[in-house]
């Protein structure tokens, strides 16, 4: 025997495991309920507050305003990110998903299906339809062309998040894919697509192309730089030229030199200089990084396309997957800043896609329907996971539907801000209550609407989902001729049309639906967008 037949010897032994298995049982129950009224806690595996359960209605859990960092995909599958099954390489992103601080947000939906309509509503809180971005932002490819009706910039009357922040005191920046309106006047003088730019729209600091972009080697196939390293891999050409832009006091200057390498990590060199001049002058920030990755051109570099070479991918599979590993790696090396320069924990940093995969990439949506241009769940449906240490505390993964739209309408909860009276109606709502764990439910519906073309009265889809049921109408001639309606949460991949069984859930779906539009309509008047020719009846 260790001690021998001495009972004081084993008695004291026996006092110090319990002392010692007393003080690990309080560190435990430190780190998970530390002793700060304002510390959230968790009941029944939910987020929420001492403060909010004693009825202190405190928009936040500190008195510091959070920084806010918002990372956008472009693309980027519900299917693709190794966490839901993906092919891609994303261990930085699995890491953020299943983070101790952080929500895992499994049906969370772009605010259309495709870019710059979600792009529109990530900024503003109103469906892109409200004020004439139909569709992509595509009129720069048809100057002069201005007939039929074009997708418009987002006109400088929306009020945007970086417009609300930086009034509030934050510095804000914005550094990638902008894809709301180009930057220079039109060649041809045509004054019906005036100039709408990030500087125009809260962005006091930007740097960025006007649409989509290859995603290595960005600028290479602009003139100036035909002598500089092109990395074209599948593609196997020199790309269109595309640049980097930004405002200076002599007006709109691309960026000077060939950018080599992939593209993802050009952003983070000016994302991490521009986060540790903020931490240095003690200003809280809104960063907005508008990846490229992983829209055409999605372009690797060697290292990132070798990895899945040598697992017998093709040269196209590597291309798009290790463009998604080396944003991936950017992913990580965000996080990693964010914890040496000490502002992890009030920092709230959320990750999204603008839209499914494009048909006929590599791409995947997991077994969704539908990819990009669709309202089918594969074609809005995005990864997307929030990490913000000073609110949530224990890692989950929810099914709670949350939309590109409610960014403003949190913002404006987070930093206890009332929208102006006259402020234009907000599709968004506040996920502030639900990170806090004091909803369960939405009970506010999701609307969709696309390929309206500035038209009312031609042939387009309208969606709207809820908890429970979506439905689904197709418009000919104004009118609804078709309806399919579905229980996303027992039938993901949209499969079984439920129209026939549940006409009461439809009919009622269908009067909200018509109301909203309706709503639409009124607000593109407002507006006053150009070239839209609709009846309001």
């Amino acid at each position: 025997m260790l001690f021998g037949k001495n009972p004081l010897k084993v008695l004291i032994y026996c006092f110090i495991i319990f002392l010692f298995t007393v003080l690990v049982m309080l560190h435990l129950l430190w780190r998970r309920f530390p002793f700060n009224t304002d510390s959230p806690i968790i009941r029944d595996g939910q987020l929420a507050t001492v403060s909010s359960l004693r009825g202190d209605l405190s928009p936040t859990t500190s008195t510091i305003r959070p920084n806010v960092i918002l990372a956008l995909a472009d693309d980027l599958g519900w299917g693709d990110v190794q966490y839901n099954k993906g092919n891609a390489f994303t261990p930085n992103l699995n890491r953020m998903a299943h983070s101790p601080n952080s929500i895992l947000l499994q049906r969370y939906y772009s605010g259309g299906p495709v870019c710059s309509p979600t792009r529109g509503t990530l900024l503003t809180g109103r469906n892109h339809n409200r004020y004439c971005v139909w569709t992509a932002n595509f009129a720069g490819r048809r100057r002069g062309d201005f007939v039929m009706p074009e997708t418009m910039p987002l006109p400088l009357s929306e009020i945007t998040v970086a417009e609300v922040m930086r009034e509030a005191g934050y510095s804000t920046a914005l550094f990638g894919k902008w894809h709301l309106g180009d930057f220079k006047p039109l060649k041809d003088g045509n004054k019906k697509w005036p100039v709408s730019h990030p500087g125009q729209h809260g962005f006091e600091q930007w740097l960025a192309t006007e649409r989509s972009a290859p995603t290595c080697t960005i600028n290479c196939g602009c003139k100036q730089f035909q002598n500089s390293t092109c990395v074209t891999g599948h593609y196997g050409d020199r790309p269109p030229c595309t640049n980097y832009y930004t405002n200076k006091s002599a007006g709109i200057e691309s960026w000077p030199d060939p950018i080599l390498g992939d593209d993802s990590h050009f952003m983070w060199s000016l994302a991490a200089d521009y986060i540790r001049d903020q931490v240095k002058s003690n200003k809280p920030f809104f960063l907005f990084l508008p990846f490229h990755t992983v829209h055409e051109r999605y372009i690797a570099t060697d290292h990132y396309r070798d990895i899945y070479r040598k697992n017998k991918y093709s040269l196209k599979e590597a291309d798009y997957y290790g463009a998604i590993s080396a944003m991936d790696e950017v992913i990580g090396l965000l996080r990693e800043l964010l914890e040496e320069l000490g502002i992890k924990n009030n920092t709230l940093l959320w990750f999204s896609s603008d839209n499914g995969p494009e048909l006929q990439t590599p791409g995947k949506t997991n077994g969704l329907r539908g990819t990009k241009h669709t309202l089918f769940e594969g074609g809005v449906r995005v990864p997307s996971v929030i990490e913000w240490p000073d609110a949530i505390r224990s890692n989950k993964e929810s099914w709670f539907p949350v939309v590109s739209n409610d960014l403003l309408p949190t913002i404006y909860d987070m930093l206890n801000i009332q929208p102006k009276g006259d402020h234009p109606i907000l599709d968004g709502i506040s996920i502030l209550p639900f990170l806090q764990g004091k909803v369960l439910q939405r009970n506010r519906s999701i609307y969709w609407a696309y390929n309206i073309d500035g038209n009312f009265n031609n042939s387009y889809s309208i969606s709207t989902s809820g908890d429970q049921y979506k439905l689904i109408v197709s418009y000919e001639n104004g009118k609804p001729q078709h309806h399919e309606l579905y229980d996303i949460v027992n039938d993901l991949a949209e499969r079984n049309n439920l129209s026939g069984k549940y006409p009461a859930v439809s009919k009622k779906l269908l009067t909200e639906v018509e109301a909203w539009r309706q709503s639409v309509m009124k607000s593109v008047d407002e507006v006053g967008c150009l070239g839209v020719s609709h009846s309001p009846h």
